[in-house]
């Protein structure tokens, strides 16, 4: 690779790092606040914040870096127009068949990295988050018992009405005793800082345990852990009411303490989200339409990386009077409409209104033999020539 080379290559490659990290800064940053805002609304603890962001890189990732290197290539070979450094480099015989190499060495490198998140990491890392979110919703300790707010826990909806510290209302000192002496031994190893007052707590029942719904209403509770850091749930002056049982009864129990295991889910995570699956479960033969259209959406973005990089050099291409933003919306139109048309067709194909076959692969074919082709051909000496003679019999027809 000679000097003119590795300067071209050098300025893509730093500009596209750039552009990259601007745009993984202002999108995370919007993740930030749509995680924050769902954590103040209670649908995710607070603590999972700064996890479920890191795992949200691989997707961002996906969309930014075909963008960064297609402006990348915009923006450095604009300059490079701008300043005239092109035509010099014209003049001393460096052609554009070389500027395509170092860009289609630049894509190739992109399209990896874009493969491996979108194949792999990107998959894996929706599916831990969804996991994630999924056992922390089962698992009390990761939610703030707020009051005013209901929580949703596994089969459970607890609505708490007002929660008071209990060092501050001497709840459980006022009879002089320790906390936590009248509860059995193996409750005496945690105990929470706050006392809930007027609890509700709605139970949709468990069809496969024979379990009925129920309604739990009392006037204070609290939460505790054992030594095993099991949580268990103490109720005080309350009732309980239970039914429809399978015979149609309903029974109301009224009790002075209550109090009861909160059991672990036992469900298996399974995600159910498309695009958070496995690829190897996505090409197994009995996969669906709409995991079809997945499996072809992860294949044909690496492609899509290529054709866009190859489409872009001819139209960065600028003459040095008009500046090097000359042809930048053109461009961006292309790209925009390249991903609009790839959106439409993975839709058409989950709903079943288009084919499997070719579905999303002729679209880079397309792309590739109605503008990449015939944009980087424009600009050679032979399509010149073909150009001239067709002008020249046009006049003469004339």
């Amino acid at each position: 690779m000679n000097t003119i080379s590795k300067y071209i290559l050098k300025n893509t490659l730093k500009t596209q790092l750039v552009i990259f990290s601007i745009l993984m800064l202002i999108f995370m940053s919007q993740s930030f606040i749509r995680f924050i805002s769902h954590a103040s609304r209670g649908k995710i603890p607070a603590e999972l914040v700064t996890q479920l962001m890191s795992l949200a890189v691989p997707t961002m990732a996906n969309f930014m870096l075909p963008l960064s290197l297609f402006l990348a290539i915009i923006l450095t070979m604009g300059n490079l127009c701008s300043q005239s450094e092109m035509v010099v480099m014209r003049s001393v015989g460096y052609s554009q068949n070389r500027i395509l190499g170092i860009v289609f060495f630049l894509a190739l490198i992109t399209a990896g990295i874009n493969g491996v998140c979108t194949v792999f990491l990107a998959p894996w890392c929706e599916s831990k988050s969804l996991e994630i979110i999924d056992s922390a919703r089962n698992d009390p300790s990761m939610f703030s018992l707020d009051s005013g707010r209901f929580l949703n826990l596994m089969d459970n909806v607890i609505y708490i009405e007002n929660m008071e510290d209990a060092e501050l209302s001497g709840g459980e000192r006022r009879s002089g005793t320790a906390p936590g002496s009248e509860l059995p031994d193996h409750l005496k190893y945690a105990t929470s800082g706050n006392i809930m007052k007027q609890i509700y707590i709605l139970s949709h029942g468990n069809e496969a345990r024979h379990l009925p719904p129920s309604v739990t209403i009392a006037n204070e509770g609290r939460l505790r852990y054992d030594k095993n850091f099991l949580p268990w749930l103490t109720l005080k002056s309350g009732l309980r009411y239970e039914g429809p049982s399978g015979d149609g009864q309903f029974e109301v129990l009224y009790f002075d303490t209550y109090t009861a295991l909160i059991p672990e889910s036992q469900k298996t995570f399974e995600p159910s989200k498309v695009s958070a699956k496995a690829t190897r479960d996505l090409m197994k033969s009995d996969a669906s339409v709409p995991e079809r259209a997945e499996l072809e959406w992860r294949f044909v973005q690496p492609l899509s990386v290529l054709v866009l990089s190859i489409m872009v050099v001819p139209l960065s291409m600028v003459n040095p009077r008009k500046g090097r933003f000359a042809k930048v919306i053109p461009a961006i139109m292309f790209y925009l409409s390249y991903y609009l048309f790839a959106f439409g067709i993975k839709s058409g194909m989950t709903r079943g209104h288009l084919s499997l076959i070719p579905g999303l692969f002729m679209l880079p074919v397309i792309y590739l033999l109605i503008f990449a082709i015939p944009f980087n051909l424009a600009d050679t000496e032979r399509f010149r020539k073909l150009g001239s003679c067709f002008k020249r019999r046009k006049t003469g027809n004339v």
